[in-house]
Order: structure tokens, then sequence, then C-alpha cells
């Protein structure tokens, strides 16, 4: 295996030298080393899963395989189930669709043909965004030592507190409650719009159903997002979950903001569509900044922004935008500002082909340096300098140091500092001798 790695990077990487390519050519036998570890586990884990599945259903009846929800508080799974065999084990497994955690709960039952019950799950607890399909099944252990599984079942969860419309074209569903259709039917076909730009520009292909949750007002929408969220969000992607949950008021500016908010969310979801794998997912800067490339409205605050920060020397190294941006939201909205600049000086200086190399790559589990050098041909420093550079970037400005402060009018002359240390050194010496001539009377008194 690892000497067909070699062989692959060697051919891949001819241009790098040999000591590069081994060093290379190592990390890669290891990453698909732990790929093929981590699909193992998988495969047995989807063995132990399915295993315990029986063959002989008909000894067991589901009766009752109910669920309900209320929205940022619970969702509680009903089962009635009869078999001939007392039933000792009663399972419940539950995860959102396409989530790649399954969630298992075990309610207490004493052994009888005939079990009711109920589990609850704290959802105000355990956040999940509106708009999700919960996958469940129920597992029944009979007293023989028969298991049997339910088929799977399906819980929409949803905000209960409002009323829904939606509308599906293609692969695009959307739900919404303010406005009419003309306002829904705007935001499929944004949104459709930006599936396929991404598609013939990039390369980036969806593959998957888009589910968009709109809300109609701020108010609405803030008991939509986890607490504590920033309050300048006006927009979540859950690329996991192939869903984005945001606000967008169906007044007179709605068709600027659809154009905004939507193809910048469906970005997100198709790049991660387009890049997921076990190890590792695309860099913020790169995530962000796409969204950005493809918003058909631009947000217009970020070209203020960011040349404020090139006039000032402020700009943010790339490297420094890898992770999660800052949460002060003035440098948000910088980090945001650039990585829009940096996508859109690999597509329009560098070409677009670079940037869907550069989204290809990442197919493969590389670094963030490694996806750089194999589909820029440089580093993500030269890639900081080069970009910086278009810009006519005239350097980082120097640190702010701080200088002393004057103490005014209660700074000492020379002759009062020397009047303190004189007076100083009198009551110095003056102790002195009293410690002396108290320690000669102690030693008289005693021989005394």
């Amino acid at each position: 295996m690892c000497r067909r790695c070699s062989t692959e990077t060697s051919t891949r990487r001819s241009s790098h030298t040999s000591t590069s390519s081994s060093r290379t050519s190592r990390s890669r036998c290891v990453r698909t080393s732990l790929r093929a570890f981590a699909l193992l586990i998988l495969a047995l884990s989807a063995v132990v899963v399915a295993a315990p599945r029986s063959t002989r259903a008909a000894n067991v009846s589901f009766v009752d395989m109910s669920a309900t929800s209320i929205f940022q508080r619970s969702m509680t799974f009903n089962l009635t189930v009869e078999a001939i065999s007392p039933i000792v084990e009663v399972a419940l497994f539950w995860q959102p669709a396409g989530d790649r955690v399954l969630q298992a709960a075990y309610p207490s039952v004493e052994p009888n043909r005939r079990i009711v019950v109920s589990h609850d799950v704290d959802t105000n607890a355990d956040y999940l965004p509106p708009g999700l399909d919960i996958i469940y099944h129920w597992r029944v252990t009979e007293q023989d030592g028969d298991v049997t599984e339910s088929q799977p079942q399906t819980l929409f969860y949803m905000d209960d507190g409002l009323d829904w419309n939606h509308v599906t074209d293609g692969l695009v569903t959307v739900y919404w409650h303010r406005g009419d259709q003309s306002f829904a039917h705007d935001i499929v076909e944004t949104a459709t719009r930006g599936i396929d730009r991404l598609s013939e520009k990039f390369g980036v292909v969806a593959s998957e159903p888009i589910r968009l949750v709109i809300y109609g007002d701020s108010r609405s929408f803030s008991r939509a997002l986890p607490p504590n969220s920033a309050e300048w969000i006006g927009g979540q992607a859950h690329p996991e979950w192939n869903l984005i949950v945001a606000e967008i008021d169906p007044g007179n500016a709605a068709a600027a903001e659809v154009r905004r908010m939507v193809p910048h969310e469906i970005s997100h979801l198709i790049l991660h569509q387009a890049t997921a794998n076990p190890f590792n997912t695309p860099p913020n800067w790169l995530d962000e900044g796409l969204a950005v490339y493809n918003q058909e409205t631009p947000d217009p605050q970020f070209r203020g922004v960011l040349d404020r920060a090139i006039t000032e020397g402020r700009l943010i190294p790339v490297r420094a935008l890898n992770s999660s941006f800052p949460s002060d939201p003035d440098q948000a909205i910088l980090s945001y500002a650039q990585s829009g600049s940096i996508v859109a000086f690999i597509a329009d200086d560098l070409g677009e082909e670079k940037l869907a190399a550069l989204v290809a790559v990442f197919r493969d589990e590389v670094s963030y340096a490694e996806a750089v050098d194999r589909s820029l041909g440089m580093t993500i420093d030269e890639l900081d300098s080069a970009w910086k550079a278009s810009l006519d970037y005239q350097g980082d400005a120097p640190p702010e140091t701080s200088t002393p402060a004057k103490s005014g009018g209660s700074e000492l002359s020379r002759n009062q500092w020397l009047g303190v240390v004189a007076c100083t050194g009198l009551f110095a010496l003056a102790g002195l001798a009293l410690g002396i001539v108290g320690v000669v009377n102690y030693r008289r008194l005693r021989h005394a």
C-alpha cells in the first residue's frame, strides 16, 4: 500500500525534490491507512447495529410508534409493542437525517409480553435547529434472547409556534411563514442559480437535497438560534444536515437580501457535500470566501471595511483565517471581507481552474498547506503576499507602543530627591544607634 502511495504522489508532484516527495508520501500513506481504519470501524459498527435484526419478526408486533416535539423543549418517542415471549429490554435509536452519530436510549421496563413506554429528549439542553427530519427506530429483546428492530420512522422537528408553508423545486425546499408564493419562489430560484453557478465555475456539484427555513422577522428568528448566539447573525448553515435557517423580511428590500443571503448559505452546504471526508474540512477563509464570492448582491460594508484595513495596515494574515473567525464584530466583518477578497483574487487573477483545483483537493484529506501547494503551486505565506500585493498593500502598521505618562507638577526636583535621601539616611542611622543602645542595656540587665 505504501509503495503505491509513494508512486502516485511522486507522479503528481514531480517538480518537488525527492526529500519533499518522500515526506509527502509517508504522510499520504498515513492518511490512507487512517481512512481505511476509520472505514473499517464504521463497517464493524454497522455490523454490530444490524446484527440483532431478528428473522422472527412475526413474533413481535410494533403496535404504535409515534413521536411528537415541542420546539426548543423536547421530543417524545412513544412505543407500544407486543411479543409472544416476555420483552426484557427496549432500546430507542435516533439521529437527525444525515448525521453520523446515532443516539441511543434504554428506557427501563418490567418483563412483559406487552410494553407501553415513552422516552423524552431534552432539546433545550441539546440544541437542534428547526426543519430537521429525525430518523428513529426501536429495538426489543425478548426473554428467550430474540432481538427485533422496527422499521425506521421519521419525526419532522419544526418550530411549532408558527404557521409554515413550503415549496419544493428540484433539490431545494423552502419553508416560510411570511410573504406570498412569489417570495418563496424567488428564494428557490436564487438558491438554484447559486447551485448551478458553483457547479459550472468550480465543479462543486450538489448531490443531496437542501432545505431552507426562512423566518420573516428578527424576533421569531432569534428563538431559532442556539443559546448565546451573536446578535449580528442573520443566517446559519448546518452543512452536516443540508439545512439553512435564516431571517429575510419579505418587505421592499427582500429581493436584495435574498440575493445576498441565499447564495452565501447555499455555498456552505454545497462545499461541504463536495469535500466531505472523515479527517478535514476546508479552511474558514475558503469556506466563507467562496460563500461571499457566490453572492449575487454584495455586502455593502465589506468594501469599506477592507479599504480601511488596507490604508491602516491592519490586514489579517491568511494563515490566521484558517480557523474560526474572531468573536469581535468588527474583526469578524473584516475576516469575511478579507476571505471574499482572497477567493476573488484566486478566481479572477490566478484563474477559476485554480480555485476549482483548490476545492477538489480537499476530497483527498490533505492539510491546508498541502492543499494550497498542490492546487496553487505556492505556500500559504506566498498566497498571502501575492494577494496583498494585488491590493497594493504597503505592509502592516507598526504595533502601538505606550509611552510613560508624565507626572507633571508631582515630579520631584534633584535637590528635593537629595533631601529625601538625606533624611532617609539620617533616620536609618538614628534607628541603628537606638538599636545598639538597646542591645547593650539588655546585656547589662542580664548580667546584673
